[in-house]
């Protein structure tokens, strides 16, 4: 397949695909001589009220498994640009960060009895989150003594996965910086 903007240059075409969710485009069919055959539809954009009773189906969220994105885009599960129909049945919101992973990484998005369904392109279902570690002998907080409950690191509202690192982290640092201050606490208490 070749893709390229109109008296522009090459593209990829993940980034067609990406454009043509996204934006209003003319597709034409020519045959090996340049002679055109075929005038395709001519817009991809569902109308206000299929709009909103896609918002408002999939709760103005983003629909990837685990991301509770508000900023959204309409997506089609068959690309309008493959011959995919705009209707509820083949729309679903997606944020724009996996938007773009949709199309550049070939997540196939599949309709269940629940809502939808996304796989890898080797067909490995998505889960919302990743499946847990095998239990190490001991509970975690033999290992250390920070307090960690599920409200000590709250992830961003961006569609972002938490960073596992980073946060356990934050932890320790939080728990140091908490002793310190104790120890700081006791000591003064202990001179006067």
């Amino acid at each position: 397949m070749r893709c390229h903007v109109e008296d522009g240059p090459a593209i990829t075409p993940a980034t067609a695909q990406m454009i043509a969710c996204n934006s209003t485009i003319s597709t034409m069919l020519h045959d090996t001589g340049g002679s055109l055959l075929n005038v395709g539809r001519r817009t991809r954009k569902p109308p206000p009220a299929l709009r909103r009773a896609a918002r408002e189906r999939d709760r103005y969220r983003c629909r990837f498994p685990g991301c509770e994105s508000r900023r959204i885009d309409l997506h089609h599960i068959r690309f309008w640009a493959s011959g995919g129909e705009t209707k509820l049945a083949n729309i679903l919101c997606l944020c724009k960060r996996h938007h773009a992973i949709v199309h550049d990484k070939g997540i196939i998005i599949a309709a269940v009895s629940d809502g939808f369904a996304f796989f890898t392109p080797d067909g490995t279902l998505i889960h919302a989150s990743p499946p847990l570690p095998a239990s190490l002998p001991g509970a975690i907080t033999t290992c250390h003594d920070a307090v960690i409950t599920p409200a000590t690191i709250i992830p961003p509202l961006s569609g972002e996965r938490m960073d596992l690192h980073q946060a356990i982290w934050t932890c320790f640092a939080n728990a140091r910086t908490d002793a310190a201050r104790r120890e700081r606490e006791q000591s003064a208490a202990s001179s006067s």
